[in-house]
């Protein structure tokens, strides 16, 4: 999620708020694990290719190794035609 805050942990409130709700709402559990990255100065735009989250990692895996171990599947992939 993205939120606008005026602190870090003014955005980790607002972030353990709303998955607080949307597990309410879904019956689903909350980890215990908020991140939250600052991603803007205040003077610039969000929109359109503004990238909010990379994670890079450096590991000495091939390709499909790679996805076994870390991608989680497409339970959470939306795909519209």
């Amino acid at each position: 999620m993205l939120f606008r805050a005026r602190s870090l942990d003014e955005a980790i409130e607002l972030a353990e708020r709303e998955s607080a709700e949307y597990a309410r709402e879904g019956d689903l559990e909350v980890l215990d694990m908020v991140q939250a990255y600052r991603i803007s100065d205040g003077d610039e735009e969000m929109g359109a290719g503004t990238e909010v989250f990379s994670k890079l990692h450096a590991l000495d895996l091939p390709a499909n190794a790679f996805l076994d171990r870390y991608d989680s599947g497409p339970a959470h992939t939306q795909i519209s035609e």
